[in-house]
């Protein structure tokens, strides 16, 4: 039987999941904490889910541990059933922004755009690369987070910098996450029973974006020209006025590069809080840690900043405000403090719908009170993925 072996690398994490020919999964995983100093592994199959700590320092170690559990226990007992392989890449520069088959022209293209996406693009490019060795004889495609963005207007993708510049080097905001504010925009039309719905959509985990969703289409976005931009992260700043970069370099002697592996690698709730890029981490101690409350305290403020600021852009009657992805989905105190911190409009969380992530799509958290309706969606980008492989 054909299958498709969808692959969605994160900034620290790769989920994977294995469909059948039908859309029914029938395995998946995810490896998480990659990089950091004790990585996990985590199966779900046959009915029962098994987690496996160890070292997991790069993507392609972390690719090779993969493949070894998938044989000892026997979710893939035959390589050749995988006819597709699907490629979650977060940004292929002015080249690849519609999905596409992989030739070895759009990995060369690819690795012309790493410093488009220097967290996620490195750790893509050596999963594709290592999928190509193990499965030569499957169709492999990428399907990129840019896409979704293409509708952005000029005023919401120009940045107000010389314009020859901007022409030469075709720097503009491209967005990311699009695959899963794509679905969710999807997911919320099946839900409400509409053929368009306007909502903003906050893609909140390790990597995090907001997306103003306008008659189901992306209006704006805020990461930016990489995924650097936008609200805080896990390690990444978010916004930060570009003067501090050269000053830096000059009080520290610290190169470019240098200076945007911090920004990338070191920054956000990781660089706030010098406890963990990893929020459950940041959780634990912040009673009785000061500087952890300040960093959640941060985190929580920039997100709301950009929420009220993105139902603003929308016209016209707002359907639903949806939290998604690895904290959106399972951090219920995260959700309320951004909420709580709304303080021009009445939104309202009823704690006793918000509490827990035990749900199975989705779940509505807001009272009844509330201006807009606030649901929690699970992100379901590989199958998203999956469908765009199949079609394609």
């Amino acid at each position: 039987m054909s299958k498709i072996l969808v692959i969605n690398a994160g900034s620290s994490s790769i989920k994977w999941t294995l469909f059948n020919s039908t859309l029914n999964i029938e395995a998946k995983g995810v490896a998480q904490r990659i990089k950091m100093k004790e990585g996990i592994l985590t199966l779900s199959y046959k009915g029962k889910t098994e987690d496996y700590n160890m070292p997991l320092p790069t993507f392609l170690d972390t690719v090779k541990q993969l493949v070894i559990q998938w044989e000892q226990h026997g979710i893939i007992k035959d390589f050749n059933e995988i006819s597709k392989v699907a490629f979650r890449v977060v940004n292929g520069g002015p080249n690849l922004q519609k999905t596409s088959v992989i030739t070895n022209q759009e990995i060369e293209w690819l690795k012309e755009s790493i410093d488009l996406a220097p967290v996620h693009n490195p750790g893509a490019l050596e999963a594709i690369i290592a999928f190509k060795t193990l499965l030569p004889h499957a169709k492999m495609s990428m399907h990129f987070d840019t896409s979704f963005h293409q509708t952005l207007p000029k005023k919401s993708y120009t940045y107000p910098i010389d314009k020859e510049l901007t022409d030469k080097l075709k720097i503009r905001k491209y967005g990311f996450h699009g695959l899963n504010h794509n679905f969710i925009a999807l997911k919320c039309q099946e839900i409400l029973n509409k053929n368009k719905v306007n909502i903003v959509s906050l893609h909140i985990g390790n990597g995090a974006s907001l997306c103003a969703i306008e008659d189901s289409k992306s209006i704006d976005t805020t990461m930016g020209f990489t995924p650097l931009a936008g609200i805080m992260m896990g390690t990444r700043s978010g916004d930060i006025d570009a003067s501090i970069i050269p000053y830096i370099m000059k009080n520290t002697n610290m190169s470019v590069d240098e200076v945007f592996k911090s920004l990338n690698e070191k920054s956000g709730m990781l660089g706030v809080s010098q406890i963990s890029s990893d929020l459950r981490d940041v959780q634990k101690v912040k009673e009785q840690d000061s500087q952890a409350a300040f960093a959640i305290d941060l985190y929580t403020q920039r997100i709301a900043d950009y929420l009220i600021q993105y139902l603003n852009k929308i016209d016209g009657k707002i359907d639903a405000i949806v939290f998604t992805a690895g904290v959106g989905e399972n951090d219920s105190s995260i959700r309320k403090e951004v909420i709580n911190k709304i303080k021009l409009i009445n939104l309202k969380i009823d704690d006793e719908k918000n509490a827990g992530s035990n749900f199975a799509e989705y779940k509505i958290i807001s009272s009844n009170d509330s201006l807009i309706p606030i649901y929690v969606i699970r992100a379901q980008e590989e199958e998203f993925i999956a469908k765009e492989a199949i079609n394609l």
